[in-house]
């Protein structure tokens, strides 16, 4: 994974940080935990694809299920932070 990060150019990284922000605070949230889910290991980019391809992502009631369906992926995955 680190040397896909290496090619990661940094107009790149400012493009997709304007994106993000002009997401609504629930975007942002559920774009957050996709991409700690990609980062570890837990969400398969095709299986989010499938699942969410056809989803509406700007509508509240469906960013919900989505972090429904994230979290219960992450607990399936036991990726769940140290409470301490």
């Amino acid at each position: 994974m680190r040397a896909l990060a290496a090619r990661i150019d940094e107009a790149d990284v400012r493009q997709l940080a304007e994106l993000v922000a002009r997401l609504s605070p629930t975007q942002q949230r559920v774009v957050d935990a996709v991409a700690d889910g990609f980062r570890a290991g837990w969400l398969d980019p095709g299986r989010w694809e499938r699942c969410w391809r056809a989803s509406d992502l700007s509508d509240e009631h469906v960013l919900g299920d989505a972090m429904t369906w994230l979290a219960r992926r992450r607990q399936a995955a036991g990726d769940w932070p140290d409470p301490g």
